[in-house]
Parts: structure tokens; sequence; C-alpha cells
């Protein structure tokens, strides 16, 4: 991977300086905390619209007016057009460098801490992996452009999955094919069979 992703990685600032005691209210108004989601929202969305002009087929539709929503990011996930838009930046050939925009907005996006703006990230992930994969295998090393910016937001996605995992793998059971299908047996002795694990998954039939 193309080193100058570091570019996305700024180490928080730290204090040496010891915080006085302060008594807080540990009481939360749920209004506050919501409004505060959606202006974060919003702030988001506005920006990728400040670095993403609308399509010109699409004249009626604008990034920014999904801002205007009480729930802008679930807007933004509910909307063909923005999904439309967002997709063919990222395949322009020259999405993915270090110092593209959409790039730096996806990563500090992915680092919210609201749920749903992550979620717009991940909708998007499926098709930047396939842009990210075609690309360093059909160039030239030693000709091939820098993708540090696909690197920075794949490598956002999967340190937050390791730390929310704990570092502990994620294991998957793969079927062998030398045991029989659960099709061939009705479904009481079916799930017989399946509590020995002898039989990879199928459909059950009806006892």
């Amino acid at each position: 991977m193309d080193s100058n992703n570091n570019n996305y990685y700024s180490p928080s600032s730290t204090s040496s300086t010891p915080h006085p005691t302060t008594t807080t209210n540990n009481t939360t108004d749920p209004v506050q905390s919501w409004w505060e989601t959606v202006s974060k929202a919003r702030s988001r969305i506005l920006s990728l619209s400040s670095i993403i002009p609308s399509h010109p087929s699409s004249s009626s539709f604008s990034l920014s007016s999904l801002a205007d929503s009480d729930r802008p990011a679930i807007s933004f996930l509910s909307s063909p057009d923005a999904y439309s838009l967002i997709s063919s930046s990222l395949s322009s050939p020259v999405s993915g460098s270090g110092s593209d925009p959409l790039c730096q907005w996806l990563y500090d996006t992915y680092l919210s801490s609201d749920p749903n703006l992550r979620l717009i990230v991940l909708s998007f992930l499926p098709l930047l992996c396939g842009i990210y994969l075609s690309r360093i295998h059909s160039s030239d090393s030693s000709s091939a452009p820098s993708l540090a910016g696909f690197e920075a937001v794949l490598l956002a996605v999967y340190s937050s999955e390791v730390k929310s995992r704990a570092g502990k793998p994620v294991v998957v059971q793969i079927p062998h094919l030398s045991n029989p299908l659960a099709l061939s047996y009705p479904a009481k002795q079916a799930a017989q069979i399946a509590g020995s694990g002898s039989f990879y998954w199928g459909s059950v039939l009806p006892s």
C-alpha cells in the first residue's frame, strides 16, 4: 500500500496539564442530543456537496437538499441520485489518490460516532473495493497511480472492525462436500444430524 495514506492519520493532541475536577450533570437532554446528531450529519453532507458538483442529467437534485431533512443521513441512504453521484465520482479515472477530497470525506465520515453516517461509507465499500482491486491488478506497478485515498478508507474500516472484535477473528465453518445435504432429510431428522455437524447448510424438507 502507498505510504501516502499516512496523510489521513493525525494523532490526537494531548496535554500533560491535569484538568481541574468539575461536577457534571449526567442527565442528557434527548432533544439536544438529537439536534447535535442532526447538525453533524447536515454538516457532513454540506461539506460533501461542496466537493462534488451535481450531475448535469439531474438538475433537480443536489446533495445540499438532503441536509434540509430532519434525518439527513437516512435521506442520503434512501436517495438513488446521491448513490449514483458518489459512485460516478469514485469511478472517475483520477479518483483514489491521497489528495482525493472524496476519499478524505469518506475517511472522516467513517470516524463519526453517528452509525448512519458510518453506514453511508459502508454502502460504498463494495464499489470502492472493486475499483481498487481492478486498478492494482490492471496497472503496471511502476506506473500505477497512487491509490492512497482508497487505502486510507479501507484501513479505517479494517482498524474499526479489529477494535470492535477485540482482535478476535470471525470464524466461518466451510461446508465439506463429502457430507450429505440437509435437503435429503425430513425436518426432524435433519435437526438431529445438524447437531452432530455432519452435513452442510441447505433447505430442509417439512416433516
